[in-house]
């Protein structure tokens, strides 16, 4: 994937970024295995804003899912489109943000880059998502029999970009199973 991507695009060192993506992602599946505790996980994403200031892992748990929909049907109406919603947004489940110090010096120089990028923003904003999808399928990669059952995509916070994003990412770095799965929710 990177071999379509300058080394220095929109004046950042993509090659270094990408290789630090890799190591945290790797680090936070880790990290999040010691404390698993037997529930069964099948979502990780790596996500940015449209500030593209900084990258947070996230990931959730069947049990995590069970918990929260639960939870919402007491006080909420739970359609097809709110469970979908529950299962597959970042912001519900229960492992947002996880393990973000390992994540911390990399979205220090992603702010920079971020503030230094105004006149090739949509550039550097390219290589950014292609630098997430590119690490989590390092860690499928590295992690091939623990994630051979967990959706892995790049999303993209409160944005309208997120579903385009999320589509692509999914097809990229998943078998079509659990990429059609992913896909249903949005009809």
């Amino acid at each position: 994937m990177l071999a379509s991507l300058d080394r220095k695009g929109a004046g950042v060192d993509w090659i270094a970024i990408t290789g630090e993506l890799r190591a945290a992602a790797v680090g936070a599946v880790d990290m999040l295995s010691s404390v698993l505790e037997g529930r069964h996980l099948y979502a990780i994403c790596l996500q940015t804003a449209d500030d593209a200031m900084s990258v947070g892992f996230c990931a959730n748990t069947e049990e995590s899912y069970a918990d929260k929909h639960a939870s919402e049907a007491k006080i909420e109406n739970m359609s097809p489109d709110y469970a979908a919603y529950l299962r597959w947004a970042p912001a519900e489940w229960g492992y947002e943000g996880f393990g973000d110090d390992l994540f911390a010096d990399i979205n220090r120089d992603l702010t920079a880059a971020s503030a230094a990028s105004e006149n090739d923003f949509a550039v550097y904003f390219h290589h950014l998502i292609q630098a997430m999808i590119d690490a989590l399928a390092h860690l499928r990669a590295e992690r091939t029999q623990a994630l051979e059952a967990v959706t892995l995509f790049v999303t993209i916070s409160d944005s309208e970009a997120a579903q385009a994003v999320e589509r692509q990412s999914v097809h990229q770095l998943n078998r079509s199973t659990l990429a059609a799965e992913f896909c249903q929710r949005f009809g």
